[in-house]
């Protein structure tokens, strides 16, 4: 049976000339830049070992034939896919495609697409998508994870939502990559919960226990939760609060005036991106707080003021402002 992991957006790699090629003891990487191809396979076999570790708590044999990783350098959104076979207990066939910036592949592509092959390996049998992906999004960079929190809570009670005992033995992508990208949400909004609740390697029991007896036994026995939706909404909880400590941790000024064209374009694009990350941005006309303005010495606009639990840890201003302040908290 053919198995496909994929990780957003789903690329497609043609094979042309100029590329290069470095192989270790598991991987083939096929890479344009020859530099970057030997950082990758090199990590790869190192992200192969420590997961299993992690994961598993002993290692992986060797594959019988090593994996292509097919590499594309790219500044778009970071992706990947990752396929490979079932057969009478044997998993083989394996190719692994991914795309992003090099600094992406090495801390969030890479070691998600790996873990998919060291499970694969394992388990020797397709998991249900949640799991797989959702543990696979735990070994990436905070930002990628931060981007799925912030949908999963969002879809909550909405109709986009998947509910609990649908998500939890869904074998396939829902059919819009809209809903591809709530399953990833939800998964890892559940399987993170899990694993900091009581570590990589009993979530991997879990996940077995739950072949043999059924979810429900599964969260009773390794969790102690009664049923599914208790465990979803004690994740759920779980996150709530997180984004509320968020909150009360992060104070954001912005200094502003009527005059101002920046500001007003600034505004209307920092306010709900900061909302949507649970952050609340204070807008501030520069001549009606002019005591607090020349306190911070302000002396141009827009410019933002962040503080952390009270104290003051950064102050941005001029044309990139706006994107500085985001990326601070990506």
């Amino acid at each position: 049976m053919k198995y496909l992991i994929l990780l957003l957006p789903l690329i497609l790699f043609e094979g042309d000339a100029g590329t290069a090629e470095y192989r270790t003891p598991n991987f083939i990487v096929i890479c344009h830049d020859a530099a970057l191809a030997v950082e990758i396979g090199e990590a790869a076999e190192y992200y192969r070992a420590q997961l299993s570790e992690a994961w598993l708590g002993e290692s992986i044999p060797n594959w019988y034939s090593p994996c292509p990783i097919r590499v594309r350098i790219s500044n778009d959104a970071g992706g990947g896919a990752t396929t490979f076979s079932f057969d009478r207990g044997e998993v083989f066939g394996w190719d692994m495609q991914i795309q992003g910036t090099p600094e992406r592949l090495l801390d969030s592509m890479l070691p998600h697409e790996v873990l998919h092959t060291v499970f694969a390996s394992h388990f020797r049998r397709p998991l249900p998508r949640w799991a797989d992906e959702g543990a696979a999004t735990y070994e990436e960079h905070e930002s990628e994870k931060n981007n799925l929190r912030l949908i999963a809570r969002r879809v909550v009670g909405t109709e986009q939502q998947i509910p609990i005992r649908k998500l939890l033995v869904m074998q396939d992508y829902p059919g819009n990559m809209g809903g591809v990208a709530v399953l990833y949400a939800q998964g890892f909004y559940l399987s993170e919960f899990l694993i900091n609740q009581q570590g990589r390697q009993e979530f991997v029991k879990f996940l077995q226990t739950a072949h043999q007896s059924g979810w429900d036994s599964a969260f009773q026995k390794h969790y102690g939760f009664k049923t599914q939706e208790e465990a979803y909404t004690a994740a759920y909880r779980d996150s709530l609060h997180q984004a509320q400590e968020v909150v009360s941790r992060y104070q954001i000024k912005m200094f502003t005036g009527p005059n101002c064209q920046r500001c007003q374009e600034d505004r209307k694009i920092l306010q709900p991106a900061l909302k949507a990350k649970g952050l609340i941005l204070e807008i501030l006309d520069y001549d009606q707080n002019i005591d607090l303005a020349r306190k911070e010495n302000i002396v141009g606009l827009p410019t933002y003021i962040i503080y952390e639990n009270g104290k003051r840890i950064a102050k941005l201003r001029g044309s990139q402002s706006a994107a500085s302040l985001l990326r601070r908290f990506d």
